[in-house]
């Protein structure tokens, strides 16, 4: 008998490590008001309780431009100045950390506050993370690089991004599929996972499906 009820757990085991995560990928900006809801009220309370099944990667520039400037790039950001300095915050916390856990820890913090662009040494102390560097690499042509390399990255996106949050699941993208994931995140990536499902998916219920919330190219 005991045998067979190790066995069984030994498979529920191997069955949950074959499942692959569902893959959530978000193009974003510091100061976009549904960019920060979908975070706030969506990414960050499913990634808390559905981490184990998840695969998160933020992209942090959206509605934004780029043009070169002597040895580095200068931005424009929809939400303007500060926009960007909250973008480039983003993207050398993105690159320093190389940690989703910490990173996200930081990001909702940083979305949660009066007004991102200045919290982010609040937000370090916070997570237990060193302000340091991170100022460093705001205030220097590493952070122009990384935010550059965050758009280029978002260049290569297909269909090319029109407006933001721009979710894709699963390498795939659609206004409906959006429209759900700022509606009940937790809901799509619960039925989006072929493995045993964990207990926080358990009595779901049905998603409204209205239109995306968005803020579109200017």
């Amino acid at each position: 008998m005991i045998t067979r009820v190790l066995l069984l757990a030994c498979l529920t085991v191997a069955l949950t490590q074959e499942a692959p995560p569902v893959k959530i990928h978000l193009y974003y900006e510091s100061l976009c008001p549904y960019s920060i809801d979908f975070v706030i009220n969506q990414l960050y309370p499913t990634w808390t309780i559905l981490r184990d099944i998840m695969q998160v990667e933020l992209f942090p520039f959206g509605n934004a431009s780029y043009e070169p400037d002597g040895e580095g790039w200068k931005f424009k950001c929809q939400h303007g100045e500060g926009e960007c300095h909250g973008n480039m915050i983003l993207a050398c916390a993105k690159d320093h950390f190389k940690d989703i856990n910490l990173e996200m820890e930081f990001v909702n913090c940083l979305l949660s506050s009066d007004y991102p662009p200045n919290a982010g040494a609040t937000c370090a102390a916070s997570v237990g993370a060193d302000w340091g560097p991170l100022d460093q690499c705001v205030n220097s042509l590493e952070g122009q690089n990384l935010l550059h390399d965050v758009a280029l990255q978002q260049e290569q996106l297909d269909p090319p991004l029109y407006f933001v949050p721009w979710i894709i699941v699963n390498d795939v993208f659609s206004e409906e599929q959006v429209a759900e994931c700022q509606t009940d995140l937790k809901k799509v990536v619960c039925e989006l996972y072929t493995g045993p499902p964990p207990e926080p998916c358990a009595n779901l219920e049905p998603v409204h499906r209205p239109a995306a919330r968005r803020v579109t190219v200017a």
